[in-house]
């Protein structure tokens, strides 16, 4: 008797198996997905939409290709937008001391404030850098103002949004106009105008990791004669050779309209400009002199 072994065949799944096992993946990575956005991973991070920005009003303000080059510490800002513009009313001015920085509170006008994570709080901060501070009009508290300049996220405020820097302002009543200045040579060490005289004395050359001590006086003529000015704003940039900052310190002028400041040359050895920038309402001056970094 010839025996034939027996043989199991195994077919391949239908349709409807194949159908229900996509079924059940799908609803696999659908769940996946939603846990992911309910505990706040990395997915929903990359799923999370750019966030949106003011538009840009052409005609009144150049936009400005790199908005950060003149902002002090820029890595703490995360540009969404190189230019905006926005418009509102004034709520606060004020110069803050530690940063030489103009700062103003602005309550947007309401085809504004839908870009605020918040619509109950329509209020933005704003920032004019100490470099365009003469170069606008500064609005006083209570006018409607149109601001032109960068809107970011403040990685130091919890990720706000702001404008910063803003480089144009125009107001209804606004004061007087910035004082066009002519820029001084290069290695210019005293910056003349009409109004203000400004002395500075740095170091030529110092070594890594030495102090950089500058002293400054601020003089005014008055009737042929110069007068000390006291309380004037003292703005310091250190810049490379590629004008990039690298370095930043505010002050102000004593009585005798003095200051003395100290920098430390905590950057790569190389050759450095010291920029100062000062200003009194109405009145301003811009200086540099070149200091070398040298090795110890």
């Amino acid at each position: 008797m010839r025996m034939h072994p027996r043989h199991r065949h195994l077919g391949r799944p239908g349709i409807p198996k194949v159908l229900a096992l996509a079924g059940i993946t799908l609803v696999a990575v659908s769940a996946a997905i939603g846990v992911g956005l309910v505990q706040g991973g990395n997915l929903e991070t990359a799923m999370e939409r750019p966030a949106s920005a003011p538009a840009w009003r052409t005609g009144a303000v150049a936009c400005r290709d790199d908005p950060m080059i003149a902002v002090p510490h820029p890595t703490r800002f995360v540009v969404v937008a190189n230019c905006s513009t926005v418009a509102g009313i004034v709520k606060q001015v004020r110069r803050d001391p530690a940063d030489g920085e103009l700062n103003m509170l602005i309550e947007l006008d309401q085809s504004y404030a839908q870009f605020l994570p918040s619509a109950d709080d329509a209020v933005l901060r704003t920032a004019v850098v100490p470099r365009d501070v003469p170069k606008v009009s500064v609005p006083r508290v209570g006018e409607h103002a149109t601001l032109y300049g960068a809107w970011v996220r403040d990685r130091n405020q919890r990720n706000q949004v702001a404008l910063h820097p803003v480089w144009g302002v125009e107001a209804t009543s606004a004061g007087a106009g910035p004082t066009q200045l002519p820029m001084p040579g290069a290695g210019s060490s005293t910056a003349v105008n009409k109004r203000l005289t400004v002395h500075m004395k740095a170091p030529r050359a110092i070594p890594l990791g030495g102090a950089m001590n500058i002293a400054v006086r601020v003089e005014s003529a008055a009737k042929g004669t110069l007068r000390r000015e006291p309380e004037a704003n003292l703005f310091f940039e250190v810049r490379t050779k590629d004008n990039r900052g690298v370095q930043w310190k505010a002050a102000t002028t004593n009585a005798l309209g003095l200051a003395r400041v100290s920098l430390v040359a905590l950057e790569h050895p190389g050759t450095y400009r010291v920029w100062l920038y000062v200003d009194k309402p109405g009145r301003s001056a811009v200086l540099s002199a070149p200091v070398t970094v040298r090795r110890r």
